[in-house]
């Protein structure tokens, strides 16, 4: 992936695309103040470059029954050879991880975790995470309510 320029027109591609994926190429240039062509040209250039790594909708999860948001903090055994790469294998394959992330300090992932009830939970905690040779311990952290959804960092100083 190369490191590319980000100029401020590149910058409000990004914010234009950040707040509507799915906005034509057509309304973005005009948004933007740039010809179609152009656009494009630009859309691409990030495309290619991996700022823009793709397009995806926002799923609201609680609607499909997911009514429960938790993030783990997992502390894995030290001294075993692979515990870590077990426990990363562990985390891609269960549905239930939405996101895993390797932190430092006294623990070493923050997982976030999405379960259709308190039960279901946890199963996951208890047998899966906790039942897991490789990992040493878990603290776990409900989600009341989210007060600011997670979009990306604004480019634009401010």
């Amino acid at each position: 992936m190369e490191k590319i320029d980000i100029d401020s027109l590149d910058s409000k591609i990004i914010e234009a695309l950040r707040q509507d994926g799915r906005v034509s190429n057509l309304e973005l240039a005009s948004q933007i103040g740039l010809s179609p062509s152009q656009c494009l040209r630009r859309v691409r250039r990030l495309e290619e470059a991996g700022v823009i790594k793709g397009y995806t909708a926002l799923i609201d999860d609680a609607s499909l029954g997911f009514d429960i948001a938790a993030w783990v903090v997992i502390t894995i055994r030290k001294g075993t050879t692979g515990s870590r790469e077990r426990v990363i294998h562990l985390l891609q394959l269960h549905a239930a991880v939405v996101t895993c992330h390797g932190i430092t300090g006294d623990v070493d992932f923050l997982v976030k975790v999405r379960a259709r009830n308190m039960a279901e939970f946890t199963r996951f905690l208890v047998d899966e995470l906790n039942g897991h040779p490789d990992i040493l311990s878990t603290q776990s952290y409900i989600c009341l309510d989210t007060v600011k959804p997670e979009p990306s960092p604004s480019i634009r100083s401010e």
